[in-house]
């Protein structure tokens, strides 16, 4: 970051790195359409290469090994190949808690919550946490291909997804009373000898 007289200049690493720390907020389970991650994906607001390239800073082409495709907003959260996995468990988990197979995960419900699945306000509130979950790492993780050279495998993201979510429905299981936890967290969640028991 530099100082010209009395205004700060920030280098476009500094930028993206605060659109990176503003998306790994976390987003609260009571407000699930409402965090930031929605407002920027709908609005267009994240930087992607192709976004970039538009302001002719890079090539516009999606960061991940082998992938030649423009990094667009849709590109990033449906389209890349890398992000199938992610959202082939989420469909599994959807069939699962909505005990029906006849709605399927679309790019609209990825990217912007759009034609959520049938079922009580529980199932929906929990999928709607878990879309944001995966988005939130599908991004923390291009992110860190970008400016740390770094990246994982799907199947490693998956499970740091698996594990951010774990730890939410534990830290609600100590801190809400067992009415609100069951009625948040029940579709996934089972007590046993007073321990929360998580089901993906």
């Amino acid at each position: 970051m530099s100082t010209v007289g009395d205004v700060s200049q920030s280098s476009a690493g500094d930028l993206y790195q605060a659109i990176f720390d503003g998306l790994a907020g976390r987003v609260q389970p009571s407000h699930y359409a409402l965090g930031p991650e929605v407002w920027r994906i709908a609005h267009d607001a994240i930087v992607t290469n192709l976004k970039r390239l538009r302001w002719r800073l890079g090539d516009g082409i999606c960061p991940r090994t082998g992938c030649t495709k423009w990094e667009s907003v849709p590109h990033v959260f449906w389209h890349c190949g890398f992000v199938a996995l992610l959202w082939e468990w989420f469909q599994v988990l959807a069939d699962r808690l909505t005990f029906c197979n006849t709605w399927a995960v679309s790019q609209d419900y990825a990217l912007y919550g759009l034609l959520p699945p049938t079922g009580n306000t529980s199932v929906r509130g929990i999928l709607t946490f878990v879309s944001a979950s995966i988005k939130l790492a599908i991004w923390r993780d291009r992110c860190n291909i970008v400016f740390n050279r770094g990246g994982r495998p799907a199947d490693v993201v998956l499970a740091s997804v698996r594990t951010e979510i774990k730890l939410r429905v534990e830290a609600d299981f100590v801190r809400l009373p067992r009415s609100t936890f069951g009625r948040r967290w029940g579709p996934i969640a089972s007590v046993r000898a007073g321990r929360v028991i998580v089901n993906l």
